[in-house]
């Protein structure tokens, strides 16, 4: 299910803001929020369940919001609260600690404690993630509680950021049954990222489904490298080769028989598109990291029981 809320369907910059104070900042997130500006409030936020987990996808301009005792206090429910930022820059005080953080950065804090701050200093892009105490204290017993940022560039950071980025991009499309176990890969990868080194296995279950998806995001985005390996995709995951060829085979199929059928979805795609039908289909072949003719035709015709040039006259006609 999907909630959407503007504030600048509201009629004046008070209106908008007192909105986003009152009714999303104080009633559902339990946070006070303030600013000095008296422009125009037009934050956005659409709201999405994955399981029990929440996920927000936001856009707020610059203020300042906080969550002391008296706002704990009133809160039924508490949780992990976990932001990854697109874009725009943030700052503030958790617990004593002074953070900053910009693109690609991961900030988590947990509702049931106090926040100084959390001031918004350029207009932010943002996927924030709800996550009851349940699902993740059995794994955060250990936390660190200085670690307040993570980079999202580095390590678990990267994996983590890399399947919510994914995971925002597609969750309209995702069917019931997949919510619960996103939901389950989420809250893996968040311990796992704001654990201290080595305090979790890195190859839980979680964790193991969102390495197996950034291997796949990687094949389809370097397609067209002919010399794509698995020691390439080994290096960008930053595990052994071995690792990811036991990816691929606990899906029932190979890492190379999985390339091929990417390329040959692609040629295909493209063979299908009218916006693509000057192409030849020796180049929609090499752009799709084919460098082989015989071979690609052989394996197309296995693969759609017809020639390429067979699909491209039925569906755009003749040359």
């Amino acid at each position: 299910m999907q909630t959407r809320i503007e504030m600048s369907a509201l009629a004046t910059p008070k209106d908008q803001f007192a909105y986003w104070r009152e009714i999303v900042c104080e009633t559902w997130f339990g946070l006070w929020a303030e600013r000095t500006d008296s422009g125009p409030f037009h934050a956005t936020i659409e709201l999405h369940g994955i399981g029990d987990v929440q996920m927000a996808r936001a856009h707020l301009p610059e203020h300042r919001m906080g969550r002391s005792a008296s706002e704990v206090a009133r809160l039924s429910q508490t949780a992990y609260c976990l932001h990854y930022l697109h874009g725009g820059a943030v700052h503030g005080v958790y617990q004593g600690v002074e953070y900053e953080a910009g693109p690609g950065d991961l900030l988590l804090f947990d509702t049931a404690e106090p926040c100084d701050s959390f001031v918004i200093t350029q207009p932010v892009q943002s996927t924030i993630l709800h996550v009851p105490r349940n699902l993740l204290d059995r794994h955060l017993t250990s936390l660190n509680r200085t670690k307040v940022c993570v980079h999202g560039g580095d390590g678990m950071g990267a994996l983590l950021s890399g399947y919510l980025v994914t995971l925002s991009q597609t969750i309209s499309t995702l069917p019931p049954e997949a919510m619960s176990k996103a939901g389950s890969i989420l809250c893996d990868l968040a311990a796992a990222a704001f654990q201290p080194a080595g305090s979790i296995s890195s190859d839980q279950g979680g964790i193991r489904q969102a390495r197996l998806a950034t291997a796949r995001q990687f094949v389809t985005s370097n397609l067209a490298d002919p010399e794509l390996s698995i020691g390439k995709v080994a290096a960008h995951l930053k595990v052994s080769g071995r690792y990811v060829q036991k990816l691929f085979e606990s899906t029932g199929t190979t890492f190379s028989e999985l390339l091929v059928s990417a390329r040959l979805d692609a040629c295909h795609q493209a063979l299908t598109d009218l916006r693509q039908s000057r192409r030849t289909i020796a180049d929609i072949a090499f752009s799709s990291g084919f460098n082989d003719l015989s071979w690609f035709y052989r394996c197309y015709k296995q693969r759609w029981s017809e020639t390429p040039g067979d699909t491209r006259a039925r569906t755009c006609g003749p040359s």
